[in-house]
C-alpha cells in the first residue's frame, strides 16, 4: 500500500538512518584496510580510503552526531575477534592513524568554509567539483549546503566519488616497457650469475652478440640496473663497462669507447668490486631499516620505493605522517643493532606458491615479482623479501648505517636518505666537520647548535621582517641529542652542506657586520 507521506519529510527520516548505516559499513571497511598497512592517501587505492573516512566525517557532522570512530572501530574489532584476531592487535595503529586523518579533515573543514561563500557564486560544474575535491578537499555536500543557505540549488553526481576514485588509479597507471631490441631474438637467455655470492667479481664468458657500444655474453656476474640498485661498472677483455642494461632475459653490457668483440670470442671480465660491495651494502641496508621502521612505527609500514646508488640511497615507506626525531633515532638504532648482530643473510630461489604460503604478501615489498620462482632475502627474525639485487653475506658487513635526512614526500609516503658501509664514514666526517664550522660561528659546543641557530633564526626574523634591532648576543646553551647538523637544517630551511654560510648571513644581517 501507499505510505502517504510527504517524500519530503521520508527523506527528512530516512536519510539519517541510511548515513549511520554507512557510518558503520564504512568504519568497518577501513578497519581491514588499515589492519592490511593500507593507508589513507591522494593516490590510487589509498585515495578510496580516504573518500571514505572523509564520507563518514561529513555524515558525523551534518547529522550532529557525537560518533567517536576510534571506538567504532574497537566494537567491530571485538565483534570480529573470533574470525580476525589481528583486528584487534592493530587497533593501536587504526587509532593513531584516523586521529590525523580526522585533524587533516577538520583543517580542510575549516578552509572550506573560508572560501566557499566565494566558490557558490560561480557556475560550479561537475569539473569544478572534481578539481575542488581533489585540489583541495572541499566536500560537494558541503558545497550544497552552504548554496542552499543563499537559496541556490546543487545538483551532485550521482556517481561522484566513484569518478574521483577513477582519477587517481588513472594517475597511477604504469607505462609498459619498450619492446625488445630486434639483435636479441634469436640469442639465449644470458644465464645470469650475481645472485651466488656479491664477491665473484672475476670470471670468463663467451660473447654471443655485439651491435655498436653493446655486447651480450653467455653468462654474466655483472648487476643490471633493476629493483632501485644500480648497474655494476668495471671492465670486459680491457675495456670499460659504463652501464649494464636488463632487457627481457638479456643482460647489455655498454661499453666505453665503442668496441667490437667477434662473436664466440672468450673474454675475461672484472667487476669494480668497491662498488659492488657499496651497492650491496645499501641494498642491504635498505632492508634493515624497512625491518627497523615496522617494528619502529607499525605493520602498515610497506616499501613504496627505492634507489640504492654509490654514494647514498633511500627507501621511501607508507607512513601517514612526517617521523619525529625520536622515531629517526630508533630506526637507525635498530638498523645498527641489526648490523652488530651480524646475522645471516640468507639468499635462495624458491617456489612461489610456496614461499608466499611460509612467508605471505610482505615478501612482496618492492611489487609483485613475476616468475614461478622467487629469489628469497632473508634477514632471519627481522625481515623478508623477494629480491634480485647483490646483497651482502652477513649484515655486519654493512659496517655502519647512517640516516641522512628524512622528508614527506607526498601523502601517505616518507622517504629516508641513508648511507652504510665507507659512505656512511665519509658522510660522518662530512656532517662532523660542518658541524664544528657551524659551532665556531655560533660560539658553542656542537651539540648547542641547533638551540642557538633557532635563536639566531627568531632574531632574524624580527630584524629583516620585522625591522627590530633585537640584542646581537646568543645565549642558548641548549644541548639537542639526536643528528645536530640534520636539526639545524631544517631550523634553517636549507641543505646541511649550506649550514655555515645561511649562519654567517644571519649573523651578519642582526648584527649589521661581517663575521
Amino acid at each position: 500500500g501507499e505510505l502517504k507521506t510527504d517524500v519530503g519529510k521520508l527523506k527528512e527520516k530516512i536519510m539519517p538512518l541510511s548515513a549511520l548505516y554507512s557510518v558503520a559499513e564504512h568504519s568497518r571497511t577501513l578497519l581491514f584496510a588499515l589492519s592490511d598497512g593500507v593507508l589513507p592517501s591522494n593516490v590510487g587505492g589509498g585515495y578510496n580510503l580516504r573518500i571514505l573516512l572523509r564520507r563518514m566525517l561529513s555524515f558525523i557532522d551534518r547529522y550532529g552526531w557525537k560518533t567517536d570512530l576510534n571506538k567504532l572501530c574497537e566494537m567491530h574489532a571485538h565483534y570480529l575477534k573470533k574470525m580476525f584476531p589481528e583486528l584487534s592487535e592493530n587497533l593501536k595503529e587504526v587509532s593513531e592513524i584516523l586521529d590525523v586523518e580526522k585533524r587533516k579533515y577538520r583543517a580542510t573543514a575549516e578552509k572550506t568554509r573560508q572560501i566557499v561563500s566565494q566558490i557558490i557564486k560561480t557556475n560550479v560544474d561537475e569539473k569544478k567539483l572534481l578539481q575542488l575535491y581533489d585540489s583541495q578537499g572541499i566536500n560537494p555536500e558541503m558545497l550544497r549546503e552552504e548554496a542552499a543557505k543563499a537559496g541556490i540549488e546543487m545538483k551532485i553526481p550521482e556517481n561522484f566519488y566513484s569518478k574521483v576514485a577513477e582519477l587517481h588509479e588513472a594517475k597511477g597507471a604504469e607505462i609498459p616497457e619498450a619492446a625488445e631490441l630486434n639483435e636479441l631474438k634469436d640469442i639465449p637467455p644470458t644465464n645470469v650469475l650475481y645472485y651466488e655470492d656479491y664477491k665473484k667479481t672475476i670470471f670468463s664468458a663467451k660473447v654471443v652478440a655485439a651491435f655498436g657500444k653493446n655486447i651480450v655474453l653467455d653468462r654474466t656476474y655483472f648487476y643490471a640496473t633493476s629493483g632501485g640498485q644500480s648497474h655494476d661498472t668495471g671492465k670486459i677483455a680491457g675495456v670499460q663497462v659504463v652501464n649494464v642494461i636488463r632487457k627481457g632475459s638479456h643482460i647489455i653490457h655498454v661499453l666505453s669507447p665503442e668496441h667490437r668483440f667477434a662473436v664466440g670470442e672468450t673474454v675475461e671480465c672484472v667487476i669494480d668490486f668497491d662498488r659492488r660491495k657499496q651497492l650491496a651494502q645499501h641494498h642491504t641496508s635498505a632492508h634493515i631499516i624497512n625491518g627497523a621502521c615496522r617494528a619502529v612505527l607499525g605493520n602498515h609500514v610497506w616499501q613504496a620505493g627505492a634507489e640504492k646508488t654509490e654514494e647514498k640511497a633511500r627507501l621511501d615507506i607508507t607512513h601517514y605522517e612526517q617521523l619525529s626525531d625520536e622515531q629517526i633515532i630508533k630506526i637507525e638504532e635498530l638498523a645498527n643493532k641489526i648490523v652488530k648482530k651480524d646475522i645471516l643473510v640468507k639468499n635462495f630461489f624458491m617456489e612461489r606458491a610456496e614461499a608466499e604460503s611460509r612467508y605471505g604478501f610482505r615478501l612482496y615489498q618492492g611489487g609483485v615479482v613475476p616468475g614461478k620462482e622467487l629469489r628469497i632475502v632473508e634477514i632471519n627474525s627481522f625481515d623478508v623479501e623477494a629480491c634480485g639485487g647483490t646483497h651482502l653475506n652477513r649484515t655486519s658487513e654493512a659496517e655502519q648505517i647512517r640516516i641522512i635526512k628524512t622528508s614527506k614526500i607526498q601523502d601517505g609516503v616518507i622517504r629516508i636518505e641513508f648511507a652504510a658501509g665507507k659512505a656512511a664514514e665519509a658522510l660522518k666526517k662530512d656532517k662532523s666537520n660542518i658541524l664544528e664550522e657551524a659551532a665556531k660561528i655560533l660560539g658553542c659546543e656542537p651539540a648547542q647548535v641547533p638551540g642557538r641557530s633557532l635563536e639566531l633564526f627568531e632574531k632574524w626574523k624580527a630584524a629583516v621582517k620585522k625591522g627590530k634591532r633585537p640584542a646581537a648576543e646568543l645565549v642558548s646553551a641548549e644541548a639537542y641529542k639526536g643528528d645536530a647538523l640534520a636539526k639545524t637544517a631544517e631550523i634553517l630551511r636549507t641543505q646541511p652542506e649550506h649550514v655555515p654560510k645561511t649562519l654567517r648571513r644571519f649573523l651578519e644581517e642582526v648584527r649589521g657586520r661581517k663575521v
